[in-house]
């Protein structure tokens, strides 16, 4: 079992109030003495922001204990009575843009995959295009349709590249988006969903290309930078799984996996979305201290 170090606090803190508080409502933890000091970790990550608030409130006075047999005064999200895991749902409305993001992702796989979404395809592809032509992209943006520089991330060819986008997408963003706070996620999808399009239209110079994957290399890259530069629990990932995207990406380059698709990967977003993820860290990442 993998212990999360919290909070440090001094030898004559009395933590007995604060353990049976975090027991009763399902909190898997420990306090162990560590350096003259007492440690108060935790085994699941999500949780350590909401809990570190908490504590922040109480050392402030801004909330208290309640007595063994009151309510509780102050209930820190992810943290449920009776549940040392929350619950899929509970963890999908705490991390709001990710959930938006699979829905969406899950939006364009019908427009792609099914006739009636073919209608409305072109509004979202990088490139408009009609029955026998493509629109230069310039002109669309010229005309104000900015979108087309972002919306290809939410296209998605098949329910295994969905899955695929889609899991990884849980797995690491919502770490970050626990790390960054809803907005300032939301503007790294953005950031990095551009430069991944952008990246991989000017690379191949064709606009039929879709998926979250760049945006999911740039998660990677991301946590890549970051836990070298400023290591933080929430984005302790294996360096196996950060092995095992690169080795993936490699792979994906070599033309192997075309073989076994309809299509071709998308490889330029995904360098592209890796290089700007690693960017985004060096540049943003003494900002996401929470």
């Amino acid at each position: 079992m993998n212990w999360i170090a919290v909070k440090y606090f001094s030898l004559d803190h009395d933590l007995s109030a604060l353990s049976r508080y975090l027991h009763e409502r399902g909190l898997d933890h420990r306090i162990t003495e560590e350096n003259a000091q007492q440690c108060l970790a935790v085994t699941d990550a999500a949780v350590i922001p909401a809990l570190q608030d908490f504590l922040q409130q109480l050392e402030d006075g801004r909330a208290q204990l309640p007595s063994a047999t009151a309510e509780p005064l102050v209930t820190p999200p992810y943290i449920q009575a009776g549940a040392a895991q929350p619950s899929l749902l509970v963890q999908a409305l705490h991390t709001p843009i990710v959930l938006a993001l699979i829905l969406l992702s899950a939006v364009g796989g019908l427009l792609v995959t099914t006739e009636a979404g073919n209608l409305f395809l072109h509004y979202f592809s990088f490139q408009d295009f009609t029955d026998t032509q493509y629109i230069p992209i310039g002109e669309s943006l010229s005309g104000g349709e900015l979108w087309r520089l972002l919306t290809p991330i939410f296209l998605h060819f098949g329910i295994f590249h969905f899955l695929f986008n889609s899991l990884w997408m849980w797995d690491l963003g919502r770490r970050l988006e626990i790390l960054q706070g809803k907005w300032g996620f939301l503007l790294f999808v953005v950031v990095t969903g551009i430069a991944s399009n952008l990246t991989q239209y000017m690379w191949s110079g064709s606009s039929n290309f879709g998926g979250m994957s760049g945006v999911v290399y740039a998660l990677v890259g991301f946590i890549a930078v970051r836990q070298r530069l400023n290591p933080h629990p929430l984005v302790a990932v294996s360096p196996a799984l950060i092995g095992f995207m690169l080795v993936w990406l490699v792979l994906c380059m070599t033309g192997v996996v075309d073989y076994f698709i309809a299509g071709s990967v998308a490889n330029a977003a995904h360098l592209g979305g890796l290089v700007a993820g690693a960017v985004y860290a060096l540049f943003t990442g003494r900002y996401f201290l929470r």
